[in-house]
């Protein structure tokens, strides 16, 4: 039998939580327990797709406020489904899917994509076709005017891969019915992508009656511990030493598609923002800015002549 689970607990947020703090939450936990950076790791492995099921509850506001409603009284509810066309309909086939990632970093990393049984046991199979990562199912007819044999699917990028481009091969798991079908597609990243982003492949739905729907990939952008992403934009904290901020220097910025050096005007206090034009994501007209944020940071260790500068610093300040 499954067991309810703590969603507000696994992200470490009160139940009064709101979506940036839950977005923030999740953010820093899918960095520290990704996979990539956790190759063979169970415990982490688990982890990740605790933090991924919470996240894919508590971002929906349909699902959070269903869980919410039921809470540890979950099973009185489990014969609760959501109308059509309410996301994740009640007639979507039961089934999830993996993708393995191949070529670049994170080469041959499979994707999470089951849920737990309690998820299940809540919102049904195919309760997450809207954010989940991994899982898909077919789409209502009144989900945007899609074809039931079209399916959707998260597509997980880097910063890193929205700067590169190229082709993504990923070889999808999918289970229709009793049945487990793989297949291999190769998907041209556009330029422009952005997190929301979704990339349509002709032809790569469900296949019935003579008709083929298509697969709709929807663009996750993963979290990075360097930068920060906003619309078009790109934040970077940039570290400086006391001397350079009040004296200006030639610093080095750290960019996506490569450092970048600019001079430092004398007087930067911390916070400071400096714009680099045309250095942030690549948008089908231009790209956007990359703007270093400024953060005055001693040495770990200052020697004895440092030091007493400083008291004369002081001494005459």
């Amino acid at each position: 039998m499954a067991g309810y689970i703590d969603y507000y607990a696994v992200l470490g947020v009160p139940k009064n939580a709101g979506e940036t703090e839950i977005k923030s939450a999740y953010r820093k936990l899918a960095l520290k327990h990704h996979p990539d950076r956790n190759q063979g790791n169970k415990a982490a492995e688990s982890r990740f797709k605790e933090i991924n099921e919470a996240h894919e509850v508590l971002s929906d506001p349909q699902k959070k406020k269903m869980y919410d409603q039921l809470g540890e009284n979950w099973q009185n509810g489990q014969g609760y489904r959501p109308p059509p066309g309410g996301g994740y309909g009640q007639q979507q086939p039961p089934g999830g899917f993996q993708y393995r990632r191949q070529g670049g970093q994170g080469a041959n990393f499979e994707q999470f994509g089951d849920f737990s049984d309690f998820f299940q046991s809540i919102f049904g199979a195919a309760g997450g076709a809207g954010h989940a990562f991994g899982n898909f199912g077919g789409m209502q007819e009144e989900a945007g005017g899609r074809s039931p044999l079209d399916m959707e699917a998260e597509l997980q990028l880097s910063i890193e891969d929205l700067f590169r481009g190229g082709e993504k091969q990923l070889t999808f798991t999918s289970r229709v019915g009793r049945r487990t079908e793989t297949k291999n597609i190769n998907v041209k990243l556009p330029k422009a992508l952005h997190d929301g982003s979704t990339i349509r492949l002709r032809g790569q739905g469900k296949a019935a009656g003579g008709r083929t729907g298509d697969l709709y990939l929807k663009v996750r952008l993963l979290p990075d511990a360097r930068f920060v992403v906003n619309g078009e934009n790109i934040e970077v904290k940039v570290p400086v030493t006391p001397w350079d901020a009040a004296l200006g220097a030639d610093i080095s910025v750290p960019a996506p598609d490569g450092a970048v050096t600019i001079k430092l005007p004398p007087g930067s206090g911390a916070g400071r923002r400096l714009r680099l034009s045309g250095r942030g994501l690549p948008q089908a007209q231009g790209r956007g800015d990359l703007y270093a944020v400024i953060s005055i940071e001693l040495p770990a260790k200052l020697s004895a002549r440092q030091l007493e500068l400083f008291k004369k610093l002081k001494e005459i300040s």
